[in-house]
């Protein structure tokens, strides 16, 4: 089976490139950029009219401070990137069977519970641009299935990290900051230990990722099932990169106080369960930051 995997070359993408070659599946892996992939594409490229599937990892990402800045930017490219290949990817002859598309928890509100499939009421302010973007993203897909035929599975991952993950988000800044402290000083922490993530392993999502080439259409939530407060997170990175003491900013508290998803829905249509630990994971990203 041959599949395409936009963004090959970031942190979920080069995962589910690993994975579907280990797996023996043939990869077209396309490493394009943004800008090059807003263009308008041939619809008779070699990518979309020889593959089986497409998986679409390619995005422009930024963190909270990002979306506030400059909201709009990550939302052109974003949306115009995915709409012109969700053009070529229907329009290939012979259309590929299944499109994958990533989308975010973002689109979620801001509620103090784990969110389901179902609880969209608008995604809360502070990820009103990016959380927009990707519910009109599924609204794309739908049109593109009803007018075109394209079977689409939509996925909806939450704080994903691992080793490739070059990002300004939670995870890799306080590895940076653990790494760069020295050990017999305190880890400084911008936040509240009380903030609840949902942090996900890159390999676990690229396990949904697989799963979902031959899944129904979703969407589904793809989170670790386990809630992980702010200040668990500190003390395992802590712990790991050898400080004995972590000091908290809570006046630099992260936008929300709580994102967490039921990903019950997804263990019974996909048959995927997410299957490393915090603590491993946490070690594997470490492991890889020491060498960069």
């Amino acid at each position: 089976m041959n599949v395409t995997v936009t963004g090959a070359t970031g942190l979920i993408g080069s995962a589910v490139c690993r994975l579907l070659v280990e797996r023996g599946y043939e990869v077209w892996p396309v490493r394009h950029s943004v800008v090059d992939l807003r263009a308008p594409i041939d619809v008779n490229g070699v990518y979309w009219n020889e593959t089986d599937a497409v998986i679409h990892c390619g995005a422009r990402i930024s963190g909270v401070a990002g979306q506030l800045a400059d909201p709009a930017a990550a939302v052109t490219d974003n949306l115009v990137m995915t709409a012109r290949i969700l053009e070529a990817v229907a329009k290939a002859k012979p259309q590929p069977k299944k499109f994958v598309f990533l989308s975010s928890s973002t689109v979620y509100p801001a509620y103090g519970y784990a969110m389901k499939e179902d609880c969209i009421a608008g995604p809360d302010l502070h990820y009103e641009g990016v959380g927009g973007m990707k519910v009109y993203c599924e609204q794309l897909c739908a049109f593109y299935r009803n007018k075109y035929g394209l079977q689409s599975t939509i996925l909806r991952p939450t704080a994903v990290y691992g080793p490739g993950d070059r990002s300004d988000h939670v995870i890799p800044d306080l590895i940076r900051r653990a790494l760069a402290t020295p050990a017999n000083e305190a880890l400084q922490v911008n936040g509240s230990a009380e903030t609840v993530r949902d942090f996900v392993y890159v390999d676990d999502v690229a396990e949904a990722c697989i799963a979902a080439i031959t899944g129904p259409a979703g969407p589904f939530n793809i989170g670790s099932g386990e809630k992980t407060t702010l200040g668990d997170l500190a003390t395992c990175i802590a712990e790991i990169a050898g400080h004995a003491q972590v000091r908290y900013a809570p006046e630099k508290a992260a936008a929300i106080s709580y994102r967490q998803v039921d990903i019950s829905w997804a263990k019974k249509q996909l048959g995927w369960t997410p299957k490393t630990s915090l603590q491993d994971g946490i070690k594997r990203t470490v492991d890889w930051m020491k060498t960069r």
